[in-house]
């Protein structure tokens, strides 16, 4: 066991090269979220929600502003023609960014009311997007522009390839991070009770819950990504938990503050890049992240 890597079962240490360490790749944040790696690009693009900027850091090494201001962008990920996808709390909407660069406004309104302020969104297989939508950016100063909230609850929206914007999940308090497991599986972190849950998802895109999947503390899960062998790797208030797909722990990427999300990127697919607090960091490992 080394200082960085605490192994609650021995096979936790297989899934890292040898003396793997995290390294710090830039700090003076205030707190970073959404990091997604760009393959066209060949870099990781995260935000820093408060500070109203998106970042890049290159497989070269460069770390530079991308967006300023970035209207309080958070959580990101890649639809399926690997375009960006952005969760915007200042603009209260879902967008993507074109090859020119330009943004697009996918979704804002929902039966007429302004959306909260989306989240954390990912790709389904069947290309729709799947979003959260609290209220951190109408609530906290800090996070957004403020406003007032219209709809009746924190959501989970699914915006459907042809456009269509339906809310499946209704039950939750503070929805937050979500991954897919599988086309019929999503992994759901609420922050409002500390728990990530379990829900099964239908082609035509309804959400049913099947129970809590896993808690972690010290912290609570923000963001969370699964590996090829089904890991789910949560982040927590200590760095990142790694899980097996049943939801025990294997063991712990121990940062010294808060993880808020992470993601697999890099030139091989192995580098585990985490946004914690103040800092953005990396670790190398011998797994890839899961793609369906």
């Amino acid at each position: 066991m080394t200082a960085a890597l605490q192994a609650t079962r021995p096979e936790f240490l297989d899934l890292f090269p040898q003396d793997a360490q995290p390294v710090q790749l830039g700090g003076g944040f205030t707190w970073t979220e959404g990091p997604v790696y760009v393959p066209a690009r060949r870099a990781v693009i995260f935000s820093d929600v408060r500070q109203n900027r998106t970042w890049r850091y290159t497989d070269s090494g460069t770390l530079a502003v991308e967006l300023d201001p970035s209207h309080h962008q958070n959580g990101h990920c890649l639809d399926l023609q690997g375009r960006l996808v952005a969760c915007s709390h200042g603009q209260r909407a879902l967008l993507r960014q074109e090859e020119g660069g330009e943004w697009t406004l996918l979704a804002d309104r929902f039966e007429g009311k302004k959306l909260n302020s989306p989240n954390d969104v990912a790709l389904h297989p069947d290309g729709s997007l799947w979003f959260t939508d609290p209220t951190y950016g109408i609530d906290k100063p800090e996070e957004g522009y403020g406003g007032e909230m219209e709809l009746q609850g924190r959501w989970v929206f699914r915006l459907a390839p042809d456009g269509q914007l339906t809310a499946p999940i209704r039950d939750r308090h503070k929805p937050n991070g979500l991954a897919f497991a599988s086309a019929d599986t999503l992994l759901l972190a609420d922050t409002g009770d500390g728990a990530t849950y379990t829900y099964r998802v239908q082609p035509g895109g309804a959400a049913t819950l099947q129970g809590e999947a896993f808690r972690v503390a010290p912290g609570k899960t923000d963001g969370l990504r699964l590996d090829e062998a089904g890991r789910i790797w949560s982040s927590a208030g200590d760095g990142v938990h790694v899980l097996t797909p049943g939801g025990e722990e294997l063991g712990r990427v121990l940062l010294p503050e808060t993880c808020a999300n992470l993601c697999f990127g890099g030139p091989h697919g192995t580098t585990l890049f985490m946004t914690a607090s103040t800092g953005f960091w990396r670790i190398e490992t011998r797994v890839r992240g899961l793609k369906l």
